[in-house]
């Protein structure tokens, strides 16, 4: 497993992160109707790059990592950044449920292929949004299983049918999946690009017949 509390100080020293972030908040932006009365959580934030990235068009951004080391280092990058408007916490949502304030946008930067369980997590983040509120999840496209070194026990990737038929389990309507991005990895001594997906989906749940 990769240990991402040994990783956190450094992680926004790669500048292919920091672009990585901008772009896909462009992306989200793009997709999804973004209002600056939204409240939004990013799960699997580590130092909060894309939730920073995002918090000048929204009302308010919560962090969310289960590493205590990213979430640290996350802090300081809000009070770096002068947002008020952002807070970060430790927290796994496949451990437990979100026990506060439901959002309006739910939002992921290539933290799902780490995720064993990922309809349990899209049902999770299905229940942390409001009626009718929205998710947008980015990730890798399908891949050789290059991205990561040997041994990593993660996803590969996702396709386009898995990933709709985890959406539609999780209880999501209006699922789009979409070329969105690519980001970029030095494989022995050689920079490789990858492709990553930009899946959005709707929370919409049944009337209650009681």
């Amino acid at each position: 497993m990769t240990d991402f509390d040994e990783l956190a100080k450094g992680w926004d020293d790669d500048p292919h992160r920091v672009e990585r972030a901008r772009r896909a908040a462009d992306a989200i932006a793009a997709a999804v109707p973004v209002r600056e009365t939204m409240r939004v959580l990013e799960y699997g934030a580590g130092t909060g790059l894309l939730g920073i990235a995002l918090s000048d068009r929204v009302r308010e951004v919560v962090l969310l990592d289960s590493s205590v080391g990213m979430i640290e280092t996350a802090r300081q990058r809000i009070v770096e950044s002068g947002r008020a408007n952002i807070t970060a916490q430790v927290g796994d949502l496949t451990a437990e449920p979100w026990a506060g304030e439901p959002f309006e946008l739910v939002v992921s930067l290539m933290a799902m292929h780490h995720v064993p369980d990922i309809t349990l997590l899209l049902t999770r983040l299905h229940e942390a949004t409001v009626d009718g509120g929205w998710v947008a999840v980015l990730d890798l496209e399908p891949e050789a299983g290059t991205y990561h070194d040997p041994g990593f026990e993660g996803h590969h990737g996702f396709s386009r049918g898995a990933l709709r038929r985890a959406f539609a389990a999780a209880g999501y309507s209006h699922v789009c999946v979409r070329n969105a991005l690519t980001t970029e990895r030095e494989i022995g001594g050689e920079l490789r690009s990858f492709g990553v997906f930009l899946a959005t989906a709707q929370a919409e749940r049944p009337p209650d017949d009681g």
